[in-house]
């Protein structure tokens, strides 16, 4: 094998074990769907919380997050960027579970750090901001696709 194709080897490998060590990294997170418990995730998977069900508002979610992690100085709550399978989510009334696919809400520790932006090449980075208004990820999925 040549030179190219060990570095290509290489970096492959590279990426794989950074997507494993990213994947695995434990985050505090919420997710919610009416008429079903709450979860909140656990070193070892997701916890229901069947004192709890839907949670819509920004303060209600931070509250709810600074309860389930008092351990942990949570100071703030985002929408994650990408969805998650809960596997084994309890139906209120039932004891069985269903899996279901949802967007949870991370609980930030500490002071709020952003997740790196990637403004692909001829692209033109736009900032809008506003601090009177917190908007959700939908809002700003709707601003992108206006933006074309």
């Amino acid at each position: 094998m040549g030179l190219v194709t060990n570095c290509a080897i290489f970096l492959g490998l590279l990426q794989v074990l950074y997507a494993a060590s990213v994947g695995d990294k434990y985050e505090p997170m919420v997710a919610f769907i009416c008429e079903r418990p709450a979860m909140h995730r656990g070193v070892n998977g997701w916890i229901a919380d069947k004192s709890t069900d839907c949670l819509n508002r920004m303060e209600d979610i931070l509250s709810y997050c600074q309860r389930m992690y008092p351990d942990h100085n949570i100071t703030n709550v985002v929408e994650a960027s990408y969805l998650v399978t809960i596997k084994d989510w309890p139906m209120t009334s039932a004891d069985r579970m269903h899996p279901h696919r949802v967007r949870p809400f991370r609980c930030l520790v500490g002071g709020f750090q952003s997740d790196a932006l990637l403004v692909p090449q001829h692209c033109v980075f736009d900032h809008r901001h506003d601090q009177r208004v917190c908007q959700g990820f939908s809002h700003w999925n709707v601003v992108a696709d206006e933006s074309y």
